[in-house]
């Protein structure tokens, strides 16, 4: 099943390749998201969520297959599992950057994906408005964070940010309850592979 999402970014080009290669800029970006370990090419991570008064912890892992810098192209590949159950999904994420203008770069973020489990059963249009909905979550922190930067350079050094766990996501924002009740395996797959993808082409 492959899923097609985009977004702009306030800033040229080689800014924006940047940011998305600055681990320490877009940690935060991802609600829910945190960077475990790093071992060459291969890392692993956790999304923290929240439905309601419930609190749950999701793994994932994935690999940094290729970055091109001069085509500001990275191919990841990624793996979500729920903690309790069999459903898994693995996507291969494509994400490239074009010039719109002076000052604005678009990002397209191509995803090969495949489930297993319950989750399997619901089909593209769903998944890819989850998708969708947490891309432009990421897309809207991400303008601010290099905004922030911009202001940042026009008065001194930035300094890195000291590192935080995150926040726990909250589902009921991502997606509609009686959606949400039908394709929460779905959903956890999708965050931890969408939020693992900013982390690797960071390396």
């Amino acid at each position: 099943m492959e899923l097609r999402n985009s977004f702009t970014v306030p800033a040229d080009i080689a800014t924006a390749w940047s940011t998305l290669l600055d681990v320490e800029a877009i940690a935060p970006c991802m609600p829910g998201a945190t960077l475990e370990t790093v071992n060459g090419d291969e890392f692993t991570g956790n999304v923290k969520v929240k439905l309601g008064p419930v609190s749950m912890t999701y793994g994932g892992e994935a690999r940094f297959l290729s970055k091109d810098d001069a085509a500001h192209t990275a191919v990841i590949e990624g793996n979500g599992k729920e903690t309790r159950g069999t459903g898994t999904a693995r996507a291969i994420v494509t994400c490239t950057l074009s010039q719109e203008s002076p000052h604005e770069t678009r990002v397209d973020v191509t995803t090969d994906l495949t489930i297993t489990g319950k989750a399997a059963q619901f089909g593209r249009g769903v998944m890819q408005d989850v998708a969708g909905r947490l891309v432009t979550q990421f897309a809207g922190n991400l303008g601010t964070v290099i905004a922030s930067r911009a202001a940042t350079d026009t008065t001194t050094e930035a300094m890195p940010a000291p590192a935080q766990q995150a926040e726990a996501l909250d589902l009921g924002s991502v997606a509609a309850a009686p959606v949400l009740k039908r394709v929460l395996p779905v959903v956890i797959g999708l965050v931890v592979i969408i939020g693992l993808i900013w982390f690797i082409a960071s390396r």
